[in-house]
């Protein structure tokens, strides 16, 4: 079912759907879906495909990674076909596709749908650390594929978050090769998991890094760098 954003979302995102669930590829660590029960493989729910998307700016695949490598295409083709079926009936105008394996964007670039959505990628640090990220794909290998999602002219989104230890110019290479139209940032949640997190100095030149070329948002649990 569609259910209203809650908790530390985005600010513009008033829905989130979830028509592809269960424990994702990627493994991170940190994940805040790793403290409620989960199907043991990813499953498509059929029944949501006559589900009414009737919210204004809809984030397809919040609780897993809908791009993951292990993601049947056809699931993610019937996802795309559904919501562009939803906006023609006028029931929702935009929606947030996020993933941590941009590449699989590129697949589907053509869909219809694609011209209505904001596609998001992850880019927690410049900097790969096995032990939280564990399968997830390389941040070069993310920054590449934004950057030729953003050259098929469709919107881009970066969230920073959680953010950890990161090396100042070449974090900032990566972000503005995404060419994001804003930059999120945000702090571990799951403060049971101990990650390497960078100073408030650190976090604070990083910004006005970003304000050089785009928007910065900075999430409610990030603002603890701000004080």
């Amino acid at each position: 079912m569609i259910r209203e954003a809650k908790g530390n979302m985005y600010k513009f995102i008033t829905h989130t759907w979830n028509p592809i669930q269960g424990k994702c590829l990627h493994d991170c660590a940190y994940c805040y879906m790793k403290r409620s029960p989960q199907y043991s493989k990813p499953i498509f729910i059929e029944s949501e495909m006559t589900t009414p998307l009737n919210g204004r700016d809809v984030f397809i695949g919040s609780s897993t990674d809908v791009f993951a490598e292990n993601i049947p295409s056809e699931w993610i083709n019937r996802t795309l076909n559904h919501c562009l079926e939803e906006y023609e009936k006028g029931n929702c105008s935009m929606f947030l596709l996020q993933s941590k394996n941009p590449k699989r964007f590129l697949e589907f670039i053509n869909h219809p749908i694609m011209k209505r959505c904001v596609l998001c990628t992850t880019i927690e640090t410049n900097r790969f650390y096995p032990d939280f990220m564990r399968n997830a794909p390389k941040i070069e290998e993310r920054v590449e594929a934004m950057e030729d999602v953003a050259k098929q002219g469709i919107a881009t989104m970066v969230t920073a978050e959680p953010l950890m230890q990161f090396d100042l110019e070449t974090m900032l290479d990566y972000l503005k090769r995404c060419q994001p139209k804003v930059v999120n940032i945000g702090r571990n949640t799951r403060r049971e998991i101990e990650l390497p997190e960078p100073t408030k100095e650190e976090v604070q030149q990083l910004i006005l890094g970003l304000k050089e070329f785009t928007k910065v948002h900075i999430k409610e649990n990030g603002k603890f760098w701000l004080a």
